[in-house]
């Protein structure tokens, strides 16, 4: 599947008020666009801007942007870019700033990892952005001709390349046609919403995110998606930016750290998959769902969020970190697939589980299952995905899931076995459908090649890595390398030393809490 480019960085945000019903659009206008208003810096760019409630720009992928500047370059019908200025301020995009973006990241040659959008990121792009980015400018200079190669065509066009020669004739003249939306601005944010209900359509998480953008859960959801760089929708909040800022970049890296490459050729797996993958906004809006971060109430001085960053990091450093209050479940066990693909709906459900046994106080309880429970979490990979088939989406999948886990432990609890607990399940009314001998495969269509897959390598590394990994001296689950305490078998208050004989490898919580 082709990976989308990030191009939120070539056209600056601002706040889009409504509430001043008398800022109205003045004309008269630009009417059209040539190659010269998009770079950057540059006259027309210096003055455009996403209202805060546009979507990110990263729906494209290299493919469609090739197409997009061919179109430009070859005279095509392009659709007119819609927007809106009142006053002295700023010019707003209303519809088309994945056109605008497309050309300006060829004639700036930024396709996400450029000079803008470093300087956006404070230089912090994630990898998975830098590599899509490389692989679309060596796409777009191969087939149509970098803008730089244009630019130096004009002094010797003999010399310049066929492709290129054909099209500096007309190259000057080539324009892209501009509509303005007349009216305040309540009628502009309608004229939005309107447009891409029936263009391109919105999707659930982009109109939470739009609803919710005041409130502690959108301010949430894109401060952790980009570790608190970008656009800081959180900067009007002089006194609790930069801490949010923190906070956020904390979440991200307990979330998304390591990198995730595939093959898996590693155990040290981050809890969600490529920060860079397209699901990643929908996921962490799953998340704060989830932990019900609040999205009733308008965030007013940045209090709300940054007390609902603090509340997710806690609850992130028990699933998996080095605090002495992690349970350190480990990824490979409860969230990735024997394939090693990531599933979203056990990432959300192994949270909500976590919230669960620290709710209801029943962490000492899992903890002398854990063994036990890790067992049968890891055999009943067939269960997850009827589980998760019969939710047809992941986020309706998330309390099925908890419930399993919580029938799971409920079951070890009543001095149950494994095999009783599993053969057991289609009995429970919640569970029924469940069919024990299914096989499902991850792509029916899928042939088998002379060549290893990727999911081969993967799940032969993981059968025989976790077979040999550590394991917590305590309650006997696997250990993972984030999250791993050194404790005394004889307490120092009992008189143990600091000898390595009196080491043992543990999870913090085991060590912190559960042993004493």
């Amino acid at each position: 599947m082709s990976q989308k480019l990030f191009l939120d960085a070539l056209i600056g945000r601002d706040d889009f008020e409504i509430q001043d019903q008398n800022l109205m659009s003045q004309g008269p206008h630009k009417s059209t666009l040539g190659y010269s208003d998009f770079e950057i810096p540059g006259f027309f760019f210096s003055s455009l801007r996403k209202p805060d409630f546009q979507r990110e720009t990263n729906e494209w992928d290299a493919e469609k942007i090739k197409d997009l500047v061919a179109s430009f370059l070859d005279g095509d019908l392009i659709p007119a870019i819609i927007l809106w200025k009142y006053a002295d301020s700023f010019t707003f995009v209303i519809d088309g700033a994945h056109r605008l973006s497309a050309i300006a990241a060829w004639v700036n040659d930024d396709y996400g990892d450029g000079k803008i959008s470093r300087k956006f990121f404070d230089n912090a792009i994630p990898e998975e952005q830098i590599k899509v980015a490389q692989k679309a400018r060596e796409l777009i200079n191969k087939e149509i001709g970098s803008f730089s190669s244009f630019k130096e065509a004009l002094y010797d066009q003999a010399s310049a390349p066929k492709n290129i020669q054909n099209k500096l004739k007309n190259f000057g003249t080539r324009a892209i046609q501009l509509q303005w939306v007349d009216g305040d601005s309540k009628k502009a944010e309608d004229s939005f919403f309107k447009i891409n209900q029936k263009s391109t359509p919105i999707s659930d998480t982009e109109i939470n995110i739009l609803k919710t953008r005041r409130k502690p859960i959108g301010l949430c959801a894109r401060a952790i998606l980009r570790g608190g760089q970008g656009y800081g929708y959180w900067d009007k909040f002089k006194e609790q930016a930069q801490e949010i800022k923190e906070q956020a970049q904390e979440i991200n890296e307990l979330i998304f750290n390591p990198a995730l490459v595939t093959p898996i050729k590693t155990l040290d797996l981050p809890l969600g998959g490529k920060n860079h993958a397209s699901n990643s906004l929908s996921m962490i809006l799953d998340l704060l769902t989830t932990l019900k971060v609040n999205s009733n109430d308008d965030d007013t001085d940045g209090n709300l969020t940054l007390q609902a960053l603090k509340d997710i990091k806690k609850t992130l450093y028990r699933v998996n970190s080095n605090h002495a209050s992690s349970l350190g479940l480990h990824p490979a066990i409860y969230i990735y697939s024997s394939v090693g693909n990531f599933r979203v709906s056990s990432f959300n459900s192994i949270i909500a589980f976590t919230q669960y046994l620290t709710d209801k106080k029943k962490l000492n309880v899992f903890t002398e299952h854990r063994e036990n429970f890790e067992k049968i979490i890891y055999s009943s990979e067939h269960i997850i995905q009827q589980i998760v088939r019969k939710a047809r989406q992941a986020n309706k999948a998330v309390q099925p899931l908890l419930d399993f886990y919580i029938y799971v432990l409920d079951s070890l609890e009543k001095n149950l076995s494994v095999q009783e607990i599993l053969e057991n399940l289609p009995e429970n009314p919640d569970f029924s459908y469940i069919i024990q001998d299914a096989i499902f495969e991850n792509n029916p269509n899928f042939e088998i090649g002379k060549s290893f897959s990727k999911n081969v390598k993967s799940e032969i590394f993981l059968r025989t890595a976790l077979q040999s990994a550590p394991k917590c001296k305590i309650c006997n689950g696997l250990l993972h390398q984030k999250s791993i305490s050194i404790d005394h078998i004889i307490r120092k208050e009992d008189g143990g030393t600091g000898s390595i004989d009196n080491a043992q490898l543990t999870h913090p919580y085991c060590n912190t809490t559960y042993k004493n």
